[in-house]
C-alpha cells in the first residue's frame, strides 16, 4: 500500500489509528455482503465509525493486560449503544452468522499489516491475540444484550397480561367486579394488592364481586393469596363476595381442606348482582 515501514508495536498502534477508517471500510463492506438482512445506510456508516473507533481502541491498549483492558472495553461498548440498536439485536442470528469469516478477515488484514511493518513474531501474536480477545468480549456482550432486551420485553408482556387478567370494573351503586383470569400467582396477587385495591378505594367502591369464572384451579397456595386479598378489602371496610366457582372447583376446594364458608359466595355474577341490589 506504500505505507511507511515501522518497527515497534507502539508505532504500529499509531499506524492503526491513522488508517483506522480505511481498514474499517474494508471490513464493513465485507461483513455487509455476508448479512442476509438489509441494513440502512446510516447503520452501515455507524458501523464504519464504530469499527474505526475499535481499531483506535485496539491500538491504544496493546500495552495493557487483558484484566486491565476488559472493563475499559465493556465501557467503550456501552458508549457505542443507541436506542435504535435494539431492533437489529432481534436479528442476532443473521448478524452473527458471518462473524467467524469477518473475524478471520480482520486477523488476516492486521497480520498482513504487521508483517508489512516488520513486527516481530511475538509482537504479531500480541496484536492478533488482543484482537481475538476483544472480539470475543464483543460477541459475548452482544448476546448478553439480546438476553437483557428479551427479558425486559417478557417482563413488560407479563405485566400487561397481569393487568388484563385482573382488572377492576366499576358497575353500579358503589359496586365493582374483579374478574380473576387464570391462577392467582405471586405477580398477580401483588398487582391486585398494589394496584387494584388502591384503585378500589380511589373509586370509593363499597362492594367488590370477585369472579372466578375464568379460573382453572384453586389450590391451598392460591387460596391463601385470595384470603389475603379478601382480608385487606375487609379491613378497608369494603365488602367482598365470590362468584363463579364452578362445580369441579368446589370438589377440589373441599378435598383440599380449603374453607370458604366465611365468605359469601354465588354461583354466578348475575345472582350476586340480584341479591346485592
Amino acid at each position: 500500500m506504500g505505507f511507511e515501514k515501522v518497527n515497534t508495536i507502539g508505532e504500529f498502534a499509531h499506524f492503526l489509528s491513522k488508517n483506522a477508517e480505511s481498514i474499517s471500510r474494508e471490513i464493513v463492506k465485507y461483513s455487509v455482503s455476508k448479512i442476509e438482512i438489509t441494513l440502512p445506510q446510516e447503520l452501515i456508516d455507524k458501523s464504519i465509525d464504530t469499527n474505526a473507533e475499535f481499531l483506535h481502541f485496539l491500538g491504544n491498549t496493546l500495552s495493557f493486560s487483558n484484566e486491565e483492558v476488559e472493563p475499559r472495553f465493556i465501557e467503550w461498548l456501552i458508549k457505542q449503544e443507541t436506542p435504535e440498536d435494539a431492533q437489529y439485536i432481534e436479528e442476532l442470528s443473521s448478524l452473527i452468522k458471518p462473524y467467524a469469516e469477518t473475524r478471520q478477515l480482520l486477523i488476516r488484514i492486521l497480520s498482513r499489516l504487521c508483517i508489512d511493518h516488520r513486527l516481530t513474531t511475538e509482537e504479531i501474536i500480541t496484536v492478533t491475540s488482543r484482537l481475538s480477545y476483544l472480539l470475543d468480549l464483543s460477541i459475548t456482550e452482544t448476546i448478553l444484550k439480546r438476553e437483557r432486551i428479551t427479558k425486559e420485553r417478557e417482563e413488560r408482556q407479563n405485566q400487561k397480561i397481569t393487568e388484563l387478567s385482573s382488572p377492576i370494573i366499576p358497575i353500579q351503586n358503589g359496586m365493582a367486579v374483579l374478574p380473576i383470569i387464570g391462577d392467582v400467582d405471586v405477580e398477580k396477587s401483588e398487582f391486585i394488592m398494589n394496584r387494584v385495591i388502591p384503585k378500589v378505594t380511589e373509586l370509593k367502591i363499597e362492594c367488590v364481586i370477585i369472579d372466578f369464572s375464568a379460573t382453572a384451579n384453586i389450590d391451598s397456595e392460591i387460596a391463601a393469596r385470595i384470603f389475603t386479598i379478601y382480608d385487606v378489602l375487609r379491613l378497608l371496610g369494603i365488602n367482598a363476595v365470590f362468584t363463579g366457582i364452578r362445580t369441579e372447583l368446589v370438589s377440589r376446594i373441599i378435598n383440599s381442606g380449603i374453607n370458604f364458608s366465611s365468605i359469601k359466595t354465588y354461583a354466578t355474577l348475575q345472582q350476586a348482582l340480584q341479591d346485592i341490589r
